[in-house]
Order: C-alpha cells, then structure tokens, then sequence
C-alpha cells in the first residue's frame, strides 16, 4: 500500500513539474525559490512503545522527549499563470529530541513491573519531505498550507555510561510518515523575504539494532528563516 502510494505522489508530482515546464516561451516562468531556517522542535512523548520481533514481548510507558533546535533548508518553485497558487518544494531538517531522564513502567508477557528509574538516550532525527504547497499569491504577504511524506531517520543511543541494566540501547530506524506545515510569508523586496511556520510530524520509527522497538513519534516545529524567490 505504501509503494502504491509513493507511486502515485511521484507520478502526480512528474506531472506538475512538466505542466510547469510547458508553459508558453512568452509567458512568464514557475517561480523559483530556496529558503533555510532555523527554530524549536516540541515533541510529543513517545508512544506504543513496544517490543518489534523479539521474545518475550514487552511494552514501556510513554517516554518524555526534550525540546531542541532545529534547522533546516528547501527549494521549490510555483507553477505560472493562473496556477501560481500551487507549488512544490522539498525540504530538509534535523532535531535531536533527546528522551528525558524518568521513571518508566515496563509490561514484559502481560505483567507489569513497577516503575524504574531510566537514565534516558541520545536522540537524532532528520527529515526529508515532499511537498504539495497552497499558498495565496501576494505581492507582499503570501499565507501557505503543505502537506506531504517524509523519510524520517531517526537514531537512538544509550545514555547510561555505566550500563546498569537501563541502557536504552543503540539503534537507528528509515521510516515513511507524514510532513504537514502551514506559515506566511513577508517580502521585503522583490526577492528576499521573510516567512514564519509551523511544522507537524508523525511517524512510527521502527527501531533495530540491539533495541529492537516501535515507538510512535509526533512533533511540532515553530521555526522561521529567510527565502529567496527568482
């Protein structure tokens, strides 16, 4: 279901390119930009954290993630003419949502054992996403709303130098989820502007390695840059 999906984005995707590209020689061409940013990454706890192909079967309590930074850059362009209202763009970001320090209940085959106290991990996670993009075309104020997959990698490491039974472990997952994001931007010439967004994301990573897990991750980004459009 996923490939068909994926297949099916591209395919939609190749269309507009070459809708944009054929446009009449005298008519005016897609518009082109580039923007990088920077902002705050709130996480959600992760959730349904559980054990992925092992025996005996487990489940933990949702684990709290910190804030952090985030950064990222896109480019993209929107197509001419009467359909400038619509784009595409692609984009990526990189957070790292550390898990906090915290007590935790672990369920090992149905019984549930009292809470621990975990020393937390190290957590990374980049994004790469393709957009669809709706925005009002202004001259000076353009509001925008996007949506699109994303190829979430996310690794975690063990934050217990001592490993005394609460080493979370260190493993890395490539998982497809969902990039949605809304903001507005503000021109201050022709070409360079500001813009303001928000970002959210969720995705179930499907840890490996000596970890062996699925946890449910969702996020929100408040961040804000500079673009400029050619």
């Amino acid at each position: 279901m996923t490939t068909r999906l994926l297949l099916a984005y591209g395919t939609g995707m190749l269309a507009l390119a070459f809708h944009s590209l054929a446009v009449p020689a005298a008519a005016q061409g897609p518009e082109l930009y580039v923007a990088v940013y920077g902002g705050v990454t709130i996480p959600q706890s992760l959730k349904e954290v559980q054990s992925s192909g092992v025996s005996p079967e487990f489940t933990l309590s949702n684990l709290d993630l910190a804030r952090s930074g985030v950064f990222g850059a896109k480019v993209g362009f929107f197509l001419p003419g009467q359909d400038r209202w619509l784009g595409v763009e692609t984009e990526f970001y990189y957070s790292n949502p550390h898990v906090k320090q915290q007590n935790v209940t672990a369920t090992i085959s149905g019984v549930s054992f009292p809470p621990d106290s975990f020393p937390g991990a190290h957590v990374r996670v980049s994004t790469w996403a393709l957009n669809w993009i709706l925005r009002y075309p202004g001259e000076f104020f353009q509001p925008y709303i996007g949506v699109g997959p994303g190829l979430f990698w996310g690794r975690v490491s063990g934050n217990d130098p001592n490993g005394a039974g609460n080493n979370f472990g260190t493993a890395s997952a490539t998982n497809l989820g969902l990039n949605a994001l809304a903001g507005a931007r503000l021109f201050l010439t022709k070409r360079l502007g500001l813009f303001g967004e928000y970002k959210y994301n969720r995705v179930t990573f499907d840890f490996g390695g000596n970890l062996q897990v699925e946890a449910l991750y969702q996020a929100q980004h408040i961040v804000g840059g500079l673009v400029l459009q050619f």
